[in-house]
């Protein structure tokens, strides 16, 4: 290689400026990654010092000498740390790098990263066992330059890890431990009435449970056991405990729209999502979460199912007629399947390579039922046979389904059906512990202060992704990096202990520290027939509405910005926060007119967005978030003024200028109609289509699982 004035090689200029490129030509071309310029310096430090993080990192994968200091015996390590570059000093550390040289200045990398205020960096050299204690010729420690630069944050760090023994434990806590997870999820699906609860309840071990938890299962359980027994016209509709459903925040101006709410199968129903920690005598523990089978709830359901590391039990009652059972069976099976992202690779015959477990349970059943028993003494049926065979035959792609139906009594434990059922548990959850990562010792270590956050939030227990982290730096373990809270709030997650939500508009995510309050208290009672039956009908809340309904909750605004989050509500007004729609809520039918075919100067176009064959029932759930959608669409239009919507329960009515759109739900289907002037009949067309991506991005959103068909209408029949 030639070199020029500075003795650089052309691969040290390349690599100084930036190019890429130029540098991947030059290493395929045979250049060497350690020849010097005229300050001692080689490629790898001249990519560093100029900020060219991809260079360097490609040098550093070649074979870089990785501790090789400069003419001031500075190291790649002491570049990174000085000019700020993590990622450069992660790497450099992962690699082995020595973090303890000293440059001519007898300033060490720590040195340097704590006088430049780099909080970060600071936390990785400490991992890397680097001396906090080193002083510099002047006698200086790390955290006395930090404060000589006023770095108090990283000076209050340095000072917490002085002692060896306290920062090898804090280094420790950071490795993974050698025993798996202790818990994983157990997720129960099924109708109102299908012995969710009572199933819950059977596995429970109850030596030393307390009486609080076994009430907790028991007040839900329907006194109205046998399917003889239905509801009164009154039945479930009366005030939720915890909530205020006062005619100031729910005042229905129109009684007879509370027909519309659909009644619950029994006053007992579990209200949205029931969480509870059970520890299943002979399987092991487990963190089960009870998914109400009342159908309003589902719309919110997609937040908290897709992960593939956790058990699915389907159920169903065998008392039902065998047409009713296969109906539940294939509606919970598909809404699963929409709700769990496919992962890749996919295999043969389209076979996903993490498939999700699933066990499918008939419950109620009893000898007189089936009075047929294999081997094991099992209750076996030659039609619950077929079924398993034809759910087999349509899920095997996506879930790793159980090869029985189980038939069991969950009233009495030691029936054959209850055995199978804890074996197919016990094993499924050694196969998935096994397979998970090994918890890091910061989950333990973190587990005592979480309970002391949710006593300290009690009224409201959600905090952001930031303050979530910083408690966990301030009163954990002040050496947790971001990737160490990622990995804590996922096995976190793992075990049931908290839900972490993302918001994608605000970039501002949150960590729910209680999934029951979640689920039950704020969900469960939303989502209520108690309190649907007295909202108002119009689905707008200000805050001086809502307020009531939690007033516990200091700040309203908190919770219905996590409301908003979640997408059961969206801000009535842009910009505002001041009052908010909720679709769900909305009991009023449109009227008559709304589409009255008078306009035959008009130009008219529709599509229907359907579920692929076999998805049925697949978008109704998501309609109201659709509504959402909607909502929130409005807030981007350039002219507020020039726009319009209007919603009622099932069809939602858009108006820009003179342009209009129908969006309503048609049986399994979402139809969207556009009409307008026939001289903007270009406008129209791209306003359809706009309304229908937005229709199909928001069902995908729901449930990516859904595959959406088109079926364009005719524009003349639309006229007509």
């Amino acid at each position: 290689m030639l070199h020029v004035q500075d003795e650089e090689t052309a691969l040290h200029c390349a690599a100084a400026r930036g190019h890429l490129e130029c540098v991947q030509t030059l290493l395929d071309a045979g250049s060497s990654v350690d020849d010097f310029d005229n300050h001692h310096r080689t490629p790898l430090l001249c990519a560093l010092e100029n900020g060219h993080l991809d260079i360097a990192l490609l040098l550093i994968h070649k074979g870089s000498k990785i501790n090789e200091p400069d003419d001031h015996a500075n190291t790649p390590l002491h570049v990174a740390a000085r000019l700020g570059l993590l990622t450069a000093v992660q790497t450099l550390c992962h690699c082995g790098a020595n973090v303890d040289l000293a440059n001519q200045d007898s300033l060490t990398p720590l040195h340097l990263a704590a006088r430049e205020g780099f909080l970060d960096i600071v936390r990785v050299l400490c991992l890397a066992r680097s001396n906090v204690a080193r002083k510099t010729k002047d006698g200086l420690t790390a955290e006395i330059l930090a404060l000589a630069s006023e770095h108090t944050h990283v000076a209050s760090l340095l000072s917490k890890i002085k002692q060896d023994n306290v920062r090898e434990n804090y280094i420790d806590q950071l490795c993974p431990l050698h025993a798996p997870l202790r818990r994983i999820k157990l997720k129960l699906f099924g109708h109102s009435q299908t012995g969710k609860s009572r199933l819950v309840q059977s596995l429970h071990s109850t030596r030393g449970i307390t009486s609080t938890i076994i009430d907790a299962v028991s007040r839900r359980i329907s006194d109205h056991y046998s399917p003889s027994n239905t509801m009164s016209k009154d039945d479930g509709i009366h005030s939720g405990q915890g909530s205020s459903f006062s005619s100031e925040s729910n005042n229905n101006s129109s009684e007879q729209c509370v027909h519309l709410v659909q009644c619950p199968a029994h006053s007992a129903y579990t209200r949205g999502i029931d969480v509870q920690n059970i520890n299943c005598a002979g399987c092991g523990e487990f963190s089960v979460w009870e998914f109400g089978g009342y159908e309003p709830y589902h719309m919110a359901y997609d937040h908290f199912v897709g992960n593939t590391d956790c058990i699915h039990v389907v159920l169903f009652k065998a008392t039902d007629s065998t047409e009713e059972q296969y109906k539940q069976v294939l509606y919970w099976m598909n809404f699963l399947k929409g709700r769990v992202t496919p992962t890749e690779p996919i295999g043969h015959c389209g076979i996903i390579s993490r498939r999700s477990k699933v066990v499918i349970v008939g419950t109620h059943a009893t000898s007189a039922l089936f009075p047929s028993k294999n081997s094991e003494g099992e209750f076996e049926s030659s039609d619950t046979e077929a079924m398993l065979k034809t759910v087999r035959l349509r899920f095997e792609t996506h879930f790793d389904i159980c090869d029985k139906l189980l038939l069991l009594d969950s009233t009495n434990p030691s029936c054959a059906g209850m055995k199978a059922l804890k074996n197919y548990l016990k094993e499924t959850r050694a196969t998935i512990i096994s397979r998970l990562q090994k918890p890091i010792g910061l989950l333990e270590a973190t587990m005592p202060y979480l309970q002391s956050m949710r006593k300290q939030h009690a009224n409201f227990p959600v905090v952001s992704w930031p303050t979530f982290a910083s408690i966990v730096r301030t009163d954990v373990n002040p050496l947790t990096g971001d990737a160490h809270c990622r990995q804590l709030i996922q096995q976190l997650q793992l075990i049931g202990e908290v839900v972490y939500l993302r918001d994608e508009t605000a970039e501002m995510d949150y960590v729910v520290l209680n999934p029951e309050w979640l689920g039950t208290h704020i969900i469960g009672q939303l989502l209520s027939a108690e309190f649907l039956s007295r909202c108002r009908i119009n689905g707008i809340y200000s805050l001086e509405h809502f307020a009531p309904i939690f007033p516990e909750i200091p700040e309203p605004t908190d919770l219905l910005r996590m409301l908003d989050v979640l997408q059961l509500c969206a801000p009535a007004e842009p910009d505002s926060e001041e009052t908010f729609e909720f679709p769900a809520f909305i009991l009023a039918t449109e009227s008559p007119d709304v589409w009255v075919r008078n306009k035959s100067t008009y130009v008219y176009g529709g599509v229907r967005v359907h579920p692929m064959r076999g998805m049925e029932r697949s978008l109704q759930s998501t309609f109201p978030r659709i509504q959402v959608a909607l909502r929130r669409s409005m807030h981007d239009f350039q002219d507020p003024m020039d726009a319009d919507l209007i919603q009622w329960a099932g069809c939602s009515k858009m108006s820009s200028g003179q342009m209009e759109a129908l969006v309503r739900i048609r049986g399994d289907a979402v139809e969207v109609q556009v009409r307008g002037p026939a001289e903007r009949a270009t406008s129209c067309f791209y306003f359809l289509e706009d309304v229908v991506n937005l229709v199909e991005q928001t069902a995908s959103e729901v449930a990516p699982g859904i595959g959406l068909e088109r079926h364009f209408l005719s524009p003349k029949a639309l006229q007509v």
